[in-house]
């Protein structure tokens, strides 16, 4: 295996696009200067720590807040959540990351045959757009939030208040926040810090949550691309084979692959269990609430709102169908495996070998799958009871609110 310093063409056309997004959160499993990727995820959580504490508070105190700022104050305490549990874990997870990371590098530098090198490029291509698509749906979310509130900080829109003892007007400044606050100081320096903490909360949040998702994807989409050569070349194994040496030798070769790709694809597992429990458990209240939000938003003809409650829960169900889409293709390509060598001449092969692909074929009907908290396992069937359940309360609660 090579080092994970070697990168050719195609490895980082695979991969180099998620470092701009997994180091500045300290989560880059290639980060060599490891206290300062320790700060760097420590100065992630305590902001996203700041920010759930604030809202929390200011939710507590505000009796005048409408549904929607409400429900937006709810969503982005559940993604900071999320944000400080994916950047822990990852971190905590590093090594593992690293081998997946470092056979990734290994097979893009010893690939030579055309056919597999398509394979290994669809999955890539895969993964960049997810990435795209993703990641700038998330940031299209903030872009409102940030903008606004610099406009309102920019204009500094003044309202009038009259105390009650002196019967005088007194002018105040109304400075609008990305998290959607009103400043409680009257200081524009402070006015502006606070903006700039918010908007860095904001864009670690989207970084930290998101960012995390779509780098697992891609690294879990290679490993799929290499199950499926594996799988063609145990169904071409016959060919091409000079003598009963070479096919044994060839075959170790094969196994030891095999191996090696099942311990990365328990990495991979072990890393999303404890994630994946929070996860469906904090979607599942954010599409409650943002189910409710759109049917609002709708009734009230607020078509800003209802742009933005649809971009909310887009982002949330693509989050779920990744998770469930990376378990499906994981399992199915794992147990291809046993069918590539029952389809293949194995009645053609020496003896010894057969017994070889007897355990093979034994190992491969061992389903791999991306489980939530060893419980049940995310696949594409949990993502259509999931997209069931939602529909089943969206219509539920238009025919409340209606009535």
């Amino acid at each position: 295996m090579v080092s994970c310093k070697t990168w050719n063409k195609e490895m980082s056309y695979e991969f180099s696009l998620y470092k701009p997004i997994m180091w500045p959160i300290g989560s880059w499993p290639l980060d060599h200067g490891k206290n300062f990727a320790k700060y760097r995820a420590l100065f992630v959580i305590t902001t996203q720590a700041i920010m759930i504490v604030c809202l929390s508070l200011y939710i507590n105190h505000r009796d005048d807040d409408t549904l929607d700022m409400l429900v937006d104050h709810l969503m982005l305490i559940a993604c900071g959540v999320l944000t400080i549990l994916k950047v822990f874990l990852i971190r905590l997870h590093r090594d593992d990351l690293l081998k997946n990371l470092c056979n990734a590098a290994s097979d893009w530098t010893y690939i030579t045959n055309r056919d597999h090198r398509q394979v290994m490029l669809r999955y890539t291509k895969l993964g960049r757009f997810v990435f795209f698509f993703q990641m700038c749906s998330s940031y299209i979310v903030l872009i409102p939030l940030i903008a606004g509130s610099f406009l309102s900080f920019v204009t500094q829109p003044t309202s009038w208040n009259v105390t009650s003892n002196t019967r005088s007007e007194e002018e105040t400044r109304v400075v609008e926040l990305p998290q959607e606050m009103i400043c409680p100081f009257d200081a524009q320096i402070v006015c502006f810090g606070i903006y700039i903490l918010q908007t860095v909360q904001l864009i670690s949040t989207s970084t930290g949550n998101v960012g995390t998702d779509v780098f697992v994807f891609a690294v879990c989409m290679h490993l799929c691309g290499q199950l499926e050569i594996l799988a063609s070349e145990l169904l071409r194994f016959h060919e091409g084979k000079e003598n009963n040496s070479w096919a044994r030798a060839k075959m170790i070769t094969l196994i030891d692959r095999h191996c090696l790709l099942l311990n990365l694809a328990k990495n991979i597992s072990d890393t999303l269990d404890i994630i994946l429990i929070v996860q469906l458990v904090v979607h599942a209240s954010l599409i409650c609430l943002i189910g409710l939000q759109l049917i609002w938003s709708l009734a009230m003809s607020d078509f800003v709102l209802v742009v933005r409650s649809i971009l909310s829960f887009n982002i949330l169900m693509i989050q779920i169908f990744l998770y469930s889409y990376m378990g499906e293709t994981l399992s199915f390509r794992a147990q291809a495996i046993s069918r590539a060598i029952y389809l293949s001449k194995w009645y053609d092969l020496p003896a010894n070998i057969i017994r070889d692909l007897y355990f093979v074929i034994a190992r491969a009907n061992v389903p791999i799958c991306i489980t939530v908290g060893k419980f049940f396992n995310m696949d594409l069937n949990s993502f259509k009871n999931i997209l069931k359940a939602s529909a089943s309360y969206f219509s539920v609660l238009q025919i409340m609110l209606m009535e």
